[in-house]
């Protein structure tokens, strides 16, 4: 009988061995984790000249013109955070978001000339949309960021306005006083490497997050998911190199999508070798 403790052994080992490939799925190396979110500054504001809403527009593409007072566009962000996650060498941007398209960043031309009273100061960029637009009804969104990606929060600081291109259809047609979601990071405009956390961040309008009212489902390459609560950054840790998908939901208090066009919105983003 004495062949039977080693066949035992190895019945051990072996199972010990499946269930350390159980444990060790990638799922269980991704960790979410809120981080304060930067100092507001004190007279930051946003405001879109151009299109004005409602306004009907002819050209393609389209331009935009924007007033940002208090917040120095193209300067670094000189944060902790600065070092601890991905950083643009574009500095402190303006991202702008068409309808569910992916942000873009803009931090020139300013078109007129830069004034400063103490730290006082307002100018006006101008810029075209980087793509063509379908003809119909569009919203734009704009907001100041960090050079870290991360999204101002104040009271003026976010602006979004609807226009119309021509005669179209309004399929993203959007109740600007309910409930909606704006995702901002992470994206493929900052350069993710592998081994440092990356960003979480988005914008909220008309609505509170709370355990047991509204809600963001971060859903991870489709299957890690985490309930937000609290609307701040967060820390995504344990993405490795590659590919992944990221996507954020506005549902309600029994965990419902909030109707909108832009409440269940999926990005893909790279994650680069360290």
């Amino acid at each position: 009988m004495k062949w039977i403790a080693p066949i035992l052994l190895s019945l051990v080992l072996s199972t010990s061995l499946q269930a350390d490939k159980i444990t060790k799925d990638p799922d269980d190396y991704i960790r979410l984790k809120p981080v304060r979110p930067t100092p507001e500054p004190e007279a930051a504001s946003i405001y879109i000249a151009l299109p004005k809403n409602g306004a009907d527009v002819s050209g393609n593409p389209v331009w935009v013109q924007t007033r940002v007072e208090g917040y120095a566009l193209g300067a670094d962000s000189y944060f902790d955070r600065a070092y601890e996650i991905a950083n643009s060498d574009m500095g402190q941007t303006l991202h702008v978001v068409i309808d569910d398209h992916p942000y873009f960043a803009v931090n020139e031309p300013a078109i007129d000339p830069f004034r400063e009273q103490g730290n006082y100061y307002i100018i006006s960029y101008k810029f075209e949309v980087p793509f063509r637009l379908d003809p119909g009804l569009h919203t734009i969104r704009v907001f100041p960021a960090r050079s870290f990606g991360e999204a101002l929060k104040g009271e003026n600081t976010f602006a979004v306005s609807t226009f119309t291109l021509k005669d179209g259809d309004d399929r993203l047609k959007a109740n600007l006083s309910a409930p909606y979601l704006t995702y901002n990071e992470p994206s493929n405009q900052m350069h993710l490497v592998e081994g440092k956390p990356v960003l979480l961040d988005f914008y909220l309008s008309n609505c509170e997050l709370s355990s047991d009212g509204y809600k963001i489902r971060l859903t991870i390459d489709g299957k890690t998911k985490r309930m937000i609560t609290s609307w701040q950054p967060y820390y995504i840790y344990g993405l490795a190199k590659g590919k992944h998908t990221i996507r954020l939901e506005l549902v309600d208090a029994t965990d419902k999508l909030v109707p909108g066009p832009f409440n269940n919105v999926q990005r893909s983003i790279t994650i680069h070798g360290s």
